[in-house]
């Protein structure tokens, strides 16, 4: 039973990460900034893995991020303002916005995916690749995309659990792996909600205002727990970099090899922006 524990755990901070990579490049550095160039391959799996492990329409990440750029950490109206800013929704729900974030990012996530301006095309640009079928049949539906990994989960720790647990295949423990994947699914889900809420909170800290990337902050340890993109103020301003961090950048890493493989080109090398 230990061992089931310890796979199912093992499970859920795999596709944690998985998820955490696709975010961080494809979402965030490719279709969003366009800091990478990604050739169709890298594009067609970079749609499967957001619908199976981020469970999140990609085109609206991609809206609600540019959002966030353009109105940082500010209000202006209801259509106008930062979708997710701990600064406004303290401001205006006079409530701690930092914990708001930090732990409901889902619930403001899907409830600005309803504003008018990410419903249709204001944040679009000529280089956005359209919608396809593809799009509107599958990646429209992120909740089957989560039964699916709930369903790989349970099939991945019933082929795997009797051989590493050392016990006959039956149907109590068939039944016992399925409750598993679940778990692993549930565990999947909190790290991505948590981590992705500690960038849009912990790193919106900042004592001052810098212009064009409001309260932003540098956090270090955060690059080390979410694949370099602790180094926040530095991305706010200069989105267009693929290496966001200095140290500990898991996506420039993931980047590095997807160049190689020649799947990848990178638009902008931090050195012809940054001395260090």
């Amino acid at each position: 039973m230990l061992l089931l524990v310890v796979l199912t755990l093992a499970l859920g901070l795999v596709g944690a990460g998985f998820a955490g990579v696709t975010i961080t490049v494809f979402l965030h550095r490719g279709i969003t900034h366009g800091a990478i160039d990604m050739r169709r391959p890298l594009y067609e799996l970079g749609r499967w893995m957001t619908w199976l492990t981020t469970f999140m329409r990609h085109w609206e990440w991609r809206r609600v991020h540019r959002k966030h750029h353009l109105y940082t950490d500010v209000w202006i109206d209801e259509v106008r303002h930062d979708p997710h800013s701990p600064i406004v929704i303290a401001e205006r729900e006079g409530i701690d916005g930092f914990r708001r974030v930090s732990w409901h990012m889902a619930a403001i996530f899907h409830e600005e995916a309803k504003c008018p301006d990410i419903v249709d095309t204001t944040y679009d640009t000529a280089a956005d690749r359209p919608l396809d079928g593809l799009d509107r049949l599958v990646f429209d539906r992120p909740v089957v995309g989560a039964i699916v990994a709930g369903l790989a989960y349970a099939a991945m720790l019933a082929v795997v659990a009797p051989i590493v647990i050392g016990e006959r295949r039956t149907v109590g423990l068939e039944a016992l792996c399925v409750i598993a994947g679940v778990v692993a699914l549930a565990i999947h889900i909190v790290l991505l909600l948590r981590f992705g809420g500690a960038i849009n909170s912990d790193c919106h800290r900042g004592a001052q205002v810098t212009p064009g990337a409001g309260y932003a902050k540098n956090v270090g340890i955060l690059s080390f727990l979410i694949f370099g993109e602790g180094e926040h103020l530095t991305h706010h301003l200069h989105p267009q970099l693929a290496r966001i961090s200095r140290h500990w950048d898991l996506g420039w890493r993931v980047i590095q090899v997807l160049r190689a493989l020649g799947l990848a080109q990178v638009a902008v090398e931090r050195e012809t922006v940054m001395s260090r």
